[in-house]
């Protein structure tokens, strides 16, 4: 094949390119209105897709002053954790079950 032959194969590689960016704008822009609950010792932290604390609540009553920076560090890695492992089983299925480095 010449230098031209390959040029079909080249732009089915490109619309597919084109394809899995649009797909992952739609994850991306459906994460950003996720939201995940992380709970440890009556802290609740709620994070969104995007990674963000939107917000934390305990009860006065059950956490010790002492105790509530570790309860919360907690409850918010708890929720951070979900929120990533369901953003990256969104992007696998979305790469058609390719483990994309730096996505997943």
């Amino acid at each position: 094949m010449g230098l031209f032959g390959n040029l079909g194969e080249m732009g089915d590689m490109i619309n597919k390119a084109r394809e899995m960016q649009k797909k992952l704008a739609r994850i991306k822009d459906e994460l950003k209105h996720l939201t995940y609950t992380g709970e440890a010792g009556g802290v609740k932290v709620v994070v969104d897709g995007e990674m963000e604390i939107k917000k934390i609540d305990y009860d006065v009553n059950r956490v010790a002053p002492a105790q509530l920076a570790d309860l919360v560090k907690d409850a918010a890695n708890r929720a951070l954790n979900q929120a990533k492992d369901d953003a990256a089983e969104k992007l696998k299925q979305a790469a058609g079950g390719l483990s994309l480095p730096g996505l997943t």
